[in-house]
């Protein structure tokens, strides 16, 4: 059960141990895993506001393999490019309130696996599939250096997560997210008049990156 000990082991502890071969993910494994990642979905609904959307399994399992694949591989150094794209395979399906949501429950943690691979080479190919997959999952990415088009529409179109999202930006002070109109339309409505103490020297942009 290596999937389900490493989240179980990323939400409660903030530690985790992968496996140091890579090993077949089972279908057993990833049920188990499915759960768990239910359970924190569950827990984090107290803090959202407004409709919050509905859990989505797949692309929670999906995103947890990811997380783990990526953890592994920052350890595994003797794999190659092609081991890395092979691996680290991108969401096929819809990107919808719910699968961003789903996601999070793992992706929240991205920024401290770009963390752990910040002593690779910018042009590594792990940290490109890394920054792919910042730039892919924009909700989850905040905090991080992206460099890239982000589409944020349908975080910006629900309510729940278009609060959420730029309640993020404010808490990370993050410009790198504050890259369209809306968004700063919406950090201005939420800053208030409480701008320089939550955000200090906060200015919207002039215009869209």
């Amino acid at each position: 059960m290596q999937l389900e000990q490493f989240i179980q082991d990323i939400i409660q502890r903030g530690k985790v141990i992968v496996a140091g071969q890579v090993i077949p993910i089972t279908q057993e494994d990833a049920q188990q895993t499915i759960q768990h990642l239910h359970d924190s979905y569950n827990h984090q609904l107290p803090e959202l506001t407004g409709r919050v959307p509905a859990f989505e399994p797949e692309a929670a399992v999906w995103a947890a393999i990811y997380l783990y694949r990526a953890v592994q591989l920052t350890v595994l150094r003797e794999l190659g490019e092609d081991a890395i794209n092979g691996l680290l395979t991108p969401f096929t399906g819809a990107v919808s309130p719910e699968t961003i949501l789903s996601v999070d429950v793992s992706f929240r943690y991205l920024p401290n696996v770009l963390g752990l691979a910040k002593g690779l080479a910018p042009e590594d190919a792990l940290v490109k599939q890394i920054q792919a997959a910042a730039i892919q999952w924009p909700f989850s990415s905040v905090g991080m250096k992206v460099e890239g088009k982000m589409n944020i529409d349908v975080i910006m179109q629900d309510p729940c997560l278009r609060r959420a999202y730029v309640d993020r930006i404010i808490e990370a002070r993050d410009r790198s997210h504050c890259n369209n109109e809306l968004v700063n339309e919406s950090i201005k409505e939420a800053l208030g008049d409480h701008g320089q103490v939550l955000w200090p020297g906060w200015e919207p942009l002039l215009k869209e990156m």
